[in-house]
């Protein structure tokens, strides 16, 4: 917040606890750039907290912020494992620089414009996500492994309902489980979006930790049943080109396999 009482000296050299990491920086440092947060934060026009031993306060990933400051210093690319990680945190900061080179990194680009566009060609995406655990969990009292089917469809090949959809079938007396999902935006060459789609899922699943798998299965042409919300107009049949698949969630190790 702006300063009430003026602008604001601050000294040659800075202390600064980054999300309880300890640093010490120039104030010329922390001013190169002067769009950025940081030359703002320091600008003298701001308040800025600190902690008990006096050092400047950021609440952001004290780790992260060694690439912020190295290249601040000497402009030091962070390394590639890290890119995504940094992004997000030249995003806060304001670092318009190290944004542009960030950008065309293989991991930025990976994650902001091929698994972005993948995931906003999906209808309901971060629900789907969220159903496909939701279900491999209740599978799981049962077996080591969960696998639930997936079935994605690309149009209608009949005239009805055009609303995208999201559904859940059971099939208690097998215990099996279908997500039904569609229909796909225009995005990529046939064939090739679904397979993309669903690695973009498995990547993020890998992500947050689960040890999952898929495997496609063959195209299908399926057949749908589906009584209107209203219950006032008679169930109706359509048709779908859809894609399958199988995601599969392995809970434990099984016996005689080993952990990689």
């Amino acid at each position: 917040m702006a300063d009430p009482q003026g602008d604001r000296k601050f000294p040659a050299v800075i202390p600064l606890n980054v999300g309880g990491h300890d640093y010490t920086t120039s104030l010329s440092t922390l001013r190169k750039y002067e769009s950025s947060m940081l030359a703002a934060m320091f600008s003298g026009r701001y308040h800025v907290i600190q902690d008990e031993q006096k050092r400047y306060f950021i609440d952001r990933d004290g780790d992260l912020f060694q690439y912020i400051l190295k290249f601040l210093r000497d402009s030091e690319v962070p390394p590639h494992h890290v890119a995504v990680q940094v992004y997000k945190e030249a995003l806060y900061y304001g670092l318009h620089p190290l944004i542009e080179i960030l950008k065309s990194s293989p991991p930025v680009r990976a994650e902001y414009e091929l698994r972005e566009s993948l995931r906003n060609a999906l209808p309901k995406y971060k629900e789907f996500k969220e159903k496909l655990v939701d279900l491999a969990y209740e599978l799981a009292s049962a077996s080591h492994c969960s696998e639930i089917s997936i079935h994605q469809y690309r149009e209608f090949l009949v005239e009805g309902l055009q609303a995208q959809t999201l559904s859940i079938r059971r099939d208690l007396t097998r215990d099996e489980s279908t997500i039904l999902v569609g229909p796909l935006n225009d995005y990529g060459k046939e064939g090739q979006l679904e397979e993309s789609m669903l690695h973009c899922v498995l990547f993020d699943l890998r992500e947050e930790g689960f040890n999952v798998d898929f495997r496609m299965r063959e195209s299908v042409c399926e057949y749908w049943t589906q009584k209107n919300k209203n219950n006032d107009i008679p169930m109706y049949h359509e048709f779908y080109d859809t894609v399958c698949c199988a995601f599969t969630f392995n809970w434990w190790p099984t016996k005689g396999v080993k952990k990689k």
